[in-house]
């Protein structure tokens, strides 16, 4: 290429940027009109000196992005995710001001908290027009409710976002918002810091051989990896002695077919299967060497994990889609259809995202089934379909009703006991 030829392109490329300049500049200065027009109105904003914007733009605060923390292992891809995810959890958000008007908060977030700030810090010199000008934004102070809510409200949304990201499979993440404009007055920076855990994985001895496993655990506050241990007492099992807090695994397989039979997001569905066993009261069932613990998604009960003890440990051996063989519910469902495993698996209600897939809920014979089988808890998870791994295509609840026309319970073959509600 000859030196016209780049000479051209430079300056191509020189006034693509200065356009991008322009633009974003016409941008800020446009929303931050509107967010004086929201919290006041016209009259308010005609109290700005004409300069007063112009500077503004030149202090703004800088986009709020993620970053990997230094020394972390995190790739750049995984930060682009982790932005792009954050910018669509802020989609539809708002912010509410004291008079009722709102904003998206990404306009507050850039162009409203720069705004507040900087008047927060301006010396009126009992000049009318800049006492009204400061009162009007008071209630952005950092001290105050409105400030506490948006640091409330992104808290939520960061954490939302590293809990999307994580999978006890790969990594788990937590971020730091510390040293963002929001938490820390007039930082130069508006960086969201994210820290990455990899979950450890452990050879178990059981009865039946060794298990790799994974002790359930969770990034605390400080950015530091915390186990959490269980009382054996709350899960049914007999202790000699002091009823001390064990360790808890699951093994490496169960978390495989728990993302196989629920198959929403890992990260979701690993924080259900650590909550499961903080409560103060864990619901489950005590047989013999093991116990069923209830899972739920959505305070509905989709299955059991099934834990036993070891020594000074407890391991989660596998989990039980609700429908499926060896639950209550399973047993029950074989019971007043007449079927076995293989017609469940042939049906395709076996898992959740599969059963989802029927709309169950949508067909009166098939929900009077299921309910009576004590699975009704499964036809209130239709909304989970937001959060499937891997979409399922739609399936007719027909197809369940040819396929077992003749089973005991359309044929009313089937005991009163079996059609008792209770399993």
């Amino acid at each position: 290429m000859d030196r016209k030829k780049k000479k051209q392109l430079a300056n191509k490329s020189a006034a693509n940027v200065e356009l991008q300049r322009r633009a974003l500049k016409d941008r800020f200065l446009d929303r931050v009109k509107k967010v004086v027009l929201q919290i006041g109105n016209e009259a308010l904003l005609e109290k700005f000196p004409a300069i007063y914007f112009e500077k503004l733009y030149e202090c703004r605060y800088t986009v709020l992005k993620a970053k990997a923390a230094p020394g972390s292992d995190i790739p750049r891809n995984r930060v682009i995710q982790f932005n792009k995810l954050l910018q669509q959890l802020m989609d539809g958000i708002e912010v509410i001001f004291p008079n009722g008007n709102k904003i998206p908060i990404s306009w507050y977030l850039s162009e409203g908290m720069t705004l507040a700030d900087c008047i927060s810090g301006i010396e009126t010199y009992d000049d009318p027009k800049l006492e009204e000008i400061k009162a009007s934004f008071a209630f952005c102070s950092h001290d105050g409710k409105f400030h506490h809510h948006l640091q409330e409200t992104l808290i939520d949304l960061v954490t939302d976002t590293c809990t999307l990201l994580s999978d006890y499979n790969d990594h788990i993440y937590r971020a730091d918002l510390s040293m963002t404009s929001y938490f820390a007055k007039l930082s130069s920076q508006n960086d969201i810091i994210i820290y990455t855990f990899k979950p450890k994985k452990e050879m178990i001895e059981t009865k039946k051989g060794t298990r790799s496993a994974i002790r359930l655990g969770w990034p605390s506050s400080e950015f530091e990896w915390k186990y959490f241990n269980v009382k054996p007492s709350l899960l049914g099992f007999k202790t000699q002695g002091l009823d001390i807090p064990l360790e808890i695994y699951i093994g490496t397989h169960t978390l495989e077919r728990l993302q196989k039979r629920i198959n929403i997001t890992p990260g979701l569905m690993h924080q259900i299967l650590l909550l499961t066993f903080l409560e103060p009261r864990i619901p489950h069932r005590w047989d013999g060497d093991k116990t069923y613990v209830d899972f739920m998604v959505s305070d509905q009960k989709v299955g059991y994990l099934v834990v036993k003890l070891h020594g000074s440990k407890m391991m989660i051996h596998t989990f039980l889609f609700l429908t499926n063989n060896d639950t209550l519910e399973g047993e029950k469902l074989g019971r007043l259809l007449n079927i076995v495993k293989e017609d469940k698996k042939y049906l395709e209600i076996d898992s959740l995202p599969a059963f989802n897939s029927y709309h169950i809920d949508k067909n009166e014979e098939l929900s009077k089934l299921f309910k009576d089988a004590g699975c009704g808890s499964l036809l209130k998870l239709g909304h989970l379909e937001e959060f499937t791994a891997n979409q399922i295509a739609d399936k007719d609840p027909e197809s369940i009703l040819h396929y077992l026309a003749d089973a005991p319970y359309f044929s009313k073959e089937v005991s009163i006991n079996d059609r008792d509600l209770s399993i």
